[in-house]
């Protein structure tokens, strides 16, 4: 092990040298600009639902305009499980949130070099880490979408190939544990990655399988994705099956119909301008669709010369390099208008919005072509290699920095008018479906009296709780109406006694009838029995892979089959 750590550490030291480049503006104090600037009202909200106990956290209760929002029921759940923990050992909202970019531009860089080294040595696993982590769309990623969730997918990438290539070609416990939690990151960190990346996954397994001569391995294979699945369940399962509880349409419709967002090829291969807007319809954008200098002729470069080896030398080494290059070049092909065809013609695309989001396979899928190439100078690799790199980050990293550095605190950004905007800012996303009338104002601060007349006091929200205590003014019962948006499953007790309620006003309210005299109002959110489905699939593929590290402790590096 010293003998490793000593070879190794000079390589990664330079290459984590090499990544922190991205980095250096989350370095300042202070915060900056991204488009998606709700990441520390997330947060916030994430860690109330851990300290309220609410886990997995579902509903959010400061969040659509402050009447409560099923974010978290929907919406990727990884780094915000990942913050709280910052957040437990006494880090701001503000560092919190700057880390977790951090480690996405870092920790995908780490895990492209180890993937490369596998197939091409050191050298060219460096020059590959930093043609992918200099690529111009991660910049975008983090600088100027600020999409955080979508960042952390992309980590995921390279540990998925390297887990899966290494389990078939080894057949070892640990690479099979690896594979399951590595997917299972990816399917809790973005949804839309989930769904373009693992076609991909599955067509890197079968090749192996077939280049090994392993396809009786293939049950084992498809148990790491059923195991990942199965481990992501309490996310998954929900965000797919109970889509019908929340207004989707929106999220494929009008701005966000696929049509309006294709990169065009001087977009794609020859603009280099570098704009903090967003994508607009059509072919003029305020945003960056670069696959990036020398990014993209390194690649081209890679995917000919593996083809004329293959083709005119029949050297079948050069048969993986070829399937990536095929997969880069669909990928690119995805992002530009002329594949609209395909687009067209298969479901549940709509809801991928931007056909420019294939940038972050292509950059991933580019950097394992530029590795190749690389390792095709065996004598002159490590001068080659030195320029790509120096080449690769003198004319990228000047896209490594936010349009605005600005000094803030957690206070302020929860606080004030910052609150409000970060409040009504998803209002659209998982809008619950009864909801008739999207509120233009955040809610009110109690709840009031419909029809007849009472007093309401000590009203107060936790993240899946609610409660007040109402006295009613005369012998009538009184209609009350609750600022929190009904959403199964949703249950009110008066006096600790369930009581029917409804949802029948423009907003979605929650809304009962009181009888006359005081009474304490509860309100408390519980898991649909689909939800408790997912939770219990999720718990017991949990158990199961920690019961099967424990029970074969010393057969990590055993092979699977006995």
């Amino acid at each position: 092990m010293k003998n490793w750590f000593k070879k190794e550490s000079k390589y990664f030291l330079f290459l984590l040298i090499l990544l922190l480049g991205t980095c250096i503006p989350l370095a300042k104090s202070g915060y900056f600009t991204m488009h998606d600037d709700v990441q520390i009202m997330r947060l916030y909200q994430m860690e109330k639902c851990f300290y309220d106990g609410q886990l997995p956290c579902r509903w959010v209760s400061d969040m659509g305009a402050g009447y409560g929002h099923p974010l978290y029921n929907y919406h990727p759940v990884f780094a915000y499980y990942l913050g709280v923990i910052f957040r437990i050992f006494g880090l701001s909202f503000i560092s919190s949130v700057k880390i977790l970019f951090l480690l996405t531009l870092v920790a995908s860089g780490i895990f492209v070099y180890l993937l490369l080294k596998e197939f091409f040595g050191k050298w060219p696993a460096i020059t590959g880490a930093v043609i992918f982590a200099y690529a111009p769309y991660h910049a975008v990623e983090v600088y100027v979408r600020g999409a955080m969730t979508e960042s952390w997918g992309v980590v995921f990438f390279p540990l998925i190939f390297l887990s899966l290539y290494k389990f078939i070609r080894e057949e070892k416990l640990s690479f099979f544990v690896m594979g399951i939690l590595s997917l299972s990151g990816l399917f809790l960190s973005h949804n839309i990655m989930t769904f373009v990346f693992t076609p991909f996954a599955l067509v890197w397994s079968i090749f192996w399988l077939v280049k090994f001569g392993k396809m009786k391995k293939l049950k084992e294979v498809f148990l790491i994705f059923v195991w990942s699945f199965g481990l992501s369940s309490f996310f998954i399962i929900p965000a797919f099956l109970e889509e019908n509880l929340v207004k989707i349409q929106t999220l494929t419709t009008d701005y966000y119909n696929f049509h309006n967002h294709f990169a065009t090829i001087r977009q794609l291969f020859f603009d280099r301008s570098f704009e903090y807007g967003p994508s607009r319809p059509g072919p003029v954008d305020d945003m960056s669709f670069q696959l990036g200098f020398p990014q993209w002729p390194l690649a081209l470069i890679a995917g000919g010369l593996s083809l004329i080896k293959y083709f005119k030398k029949k050297e079948r080494k050069f048969l993986p390099v070829i399937l990536l290059f095929l997969f880069w070049s669909l990928v690119v092909f995805l992002t530009h208008g002329k594949s609209v065809f395909i687009w067209d013609r298969l479901p549940l695309v709509s809801f991928i919005q931007f056909p420019w989001r294939f940038l972050a396979l292509a950059m991933f899928f580019g950097s394992f072509l530029v590795g190749s190439l690389v390792s095709l100078f065996k004598e002159r690799e490590y001068f080659i290699a030195i320029v790509v790199i120096l080449l690769t980050i003198i004319l990228n990293i000047s896209y490594f920095r936010p349009q605005k550095n600005y000094l803030t605190t957690d206070d302020l950004i929860l606080s004030g008018e910052s609150y409000k905007t970060q409040s009504m800012a998803t209002l659209m996303d998982y809008l619950p479906i009864q909801v008739g009338q999207y509120p233009k104002t955040l809610a009110p601060d109690s709840p009031w009296v419909v029809s007849g007349q009472a007093k309401i006091t000590e009203f107060g929200k936790r993240s899946d709780f609610w409660r007040f205590t109402i006295e009613t003014i005369g012998s009538e019962p009184v209609r009350v109406r609750v600022p929190v948006f009904d959403f199964p499953n949703w249950i009110v007790l008066v006096d600790q006694q369930a009581v029917p309620f409804s949802h029948d006003n423009d907003l979605g309210l929650i809304q009962l009838t009181v009888p006359q005299g005081k009474h304490t109002v509860v309100g408390w959110f519980e898991n649909t029995p689909l939800r408790e489905i997912a939770n219990s699939l999720s718990l017991i593929s949990f158990t199961g892979l920690i019961l099967l590290v424990i029970l074969y402790p010393n057969d990590k590096d055993k092979k699977t089959t006995r």
